[in-house]
């Protein structure tokens, strides 16, 4: 087999073409991977600060993501100055947590599980009546079915 000198010109063509093709897919599936990553992030912390009632301080925040990738734990406390019954009505009917599991004293606990695709969340919320105000105590826990 003889090799013209234009036969070379074409391989090395047809090599730049691929390797420009090649960088092209990489560039495509780099943007892809750091467009889902960033939408997780943002889905995340929207999720994250749900369950914070309209006006309440913040009192304590804890993240617990050592089940990654299949189990969350976001456990939170508020205080709001609103009514009892104002706060009971947001969680109750925002988280559809339904009436109250028990009740002890000036507190109760609402509790909810729901499915949505993949997920299951299951959610508690201690509501406690002080002379400060409503102490809200929010757990969440959020895992892959």
């Amino acid at each position: 087999m003889v090799v013209e000198p234009g036969d070379v010109d074409i391989t090395e063509r047809n090599q730049s073409y691929n390797r420009r093709i090649l960088a092209g897919c990489g560039v495509v599936l780099l943007l892809l991977f750091l467009g889902i990553a960033t939408s997780a992030v943002f889905a995340l912390r929207h999720e994250r600060q749900a369950a914070h009632y309209p006006g309440s301080v913040p009192i304590s925040s804890h993240d617990n993501y050592k089940g990654l990738p299949t189990h969350i734990r976001w456990d939170n406390t508020y205080r709001s100055d609103d009514s009892f019954t104002k706060v009971y009505h947001w969680y109750s009917t925002g988280f559809e947590l339904g009436s109250e599991a028990r009740a002890n004293g000036r507190c109760i606990l609402l509790e909810g599980s729901r499915r949505r695709a993949l997920l299951e969340r299951h959610m508690s919320v201690l509501l406690c009546n002080t002379p400060n105000g409503q102490m809200i105590y929010v757990s969440r826990f959020t895992s892959l079915r």
